[in-house]
């Protein structure tokens, strides 16, 4: 392949879910397009082995990527041929960028395996959500607020308490005004938060962002140093839920996936976005919020959607 001027990738994807060789798009290096398979002692030894590469391969397909498996018996007994193929099979997805194969739906019966394998292909597929979660790093709390904490919340100067916000923010943002809040009465040692307590919070958060220690966006604070916007796995604190999120953060996490995988289905897109900003139950509040946020890129033409309903890169 790169003899004949092709870039090549191997073991493209995560650890279990990989593709064997993929072609990158000379006219777009971010993308690839085709992978290609080859199959092993295994796949020649075992007729369950063989359904579940099939299915494997759906899989990928729904995905986004065009697939061409190499046989190795082929390969050893008629190279010239093999090669000839493989190469007419990457120069047609070349003519025809846009065009992906259509959705297979994948059904027990066309695999004719027992339960136990077929639970296993669904773990396949969950599998591509957790080793893409795995690949962001987990959201960084904020354990020190830089000003004393002897005395109440509400006998500290507007102005001290702002220098609290502007602590918490420089770690956690871009982060929801109710996460800074609760997380300077966490380390302030208190349980709840009055209404005293909630208001001089208010007015101080108010005072960061008219001085300008911290960016306000609606409910969001942002860091004034911020450069790149973050994609942060939550593990339970802060509790990971899509309200506490801002769009920004959410976006980057659907450009990751999607950078990750060529294309994907909404559906798949929707799952693994979720899966990378830590949340582990997919909610209909949650598929809302991140299919509102695909649709805005898309309208920015960030993002587009094919005609087989895949969402990729403009």
């Amino acid at each position: 392949l790169k003899d004949h001027g092709y870039e090549v990738r191997k073991q493209v994807g995560c650890a279990g879910f990989r593709v064997d060789l993929a072609v990158v798009d000379s006219d777009a290096p971010g993308k690839y397009l085709i992978g290609i398979e080859c199959d092993g002692a295994k796949y020649h030894s075992s007729p369950v082995a063989r359904d579940r590469d099939r299915l494997r391969q759906q899989i990928l397909e729904n995905l986004g990527w065009c697939i061409h498996r190499v046989w190795s018996t082929d390969w050893y007994r008629n190279r010239k041929e093999t090669e000839e193929r493989l190469i007419g099979a990457i120069e047609k997805v070349k003519r025809e960028p846009k065009k992906t194969l259509p959705r297979k739906h994948i059904k027990k019966a066309e695999a004719n395996i027992d339960e136990k394998h077929e639970l296993e292909l669904v773990e396949i597929s969950e599998l591509l959500s957790g080793c893409l979660a795995d690949s962001v790093p987990e959201y960084e709390v904020c354990k020190r607020l830089g000003i004393s904490t002897v005395n109440g919340i509400h006998e500290k100067s507007t102005q001290k308490l702002a220098e609290a916000v502007s602590s918490v923010v420089e770690v956690e943002g871009p982060v929801h005004v109710d996460e800074v809040i609760r997380r300077i009465r966490t380390l302030w040692g208190l349980k709840r938060t009055g209404s005293r307590i909630q208001d001089a919070l208010m007015d101080a958060i108010s005072v960061a962002a008219s001085y300008g220690y911290v960016i306000k966006k609606g409910d969001f604070l942002w860091s004034k140093t911020t450069k790149e916007i973050p994609v942060r796995r939550r593990t339970g604190d802060p509790p990971a839920k899509i309200e506490l999120i801002c769009d920004e953060e959410i976006a980057e996490s659907v450009k990751l996936v999607i950078k990750s995988q060529h294309a994907t289905k909404l559906e798949y897109l929707i799952i693994q976005s979720s899966r990378m900003l830590g949340i582990q139950a997919t909610s209909d509040n949650t598929a809302n919020r991140i299919s509102k946020v695909v649709n805005s890129l898309i309208r920015k033409k960030q993002l587009t959607k094919m005609p087989n309903g895949m969402i990729g890169f403009a």
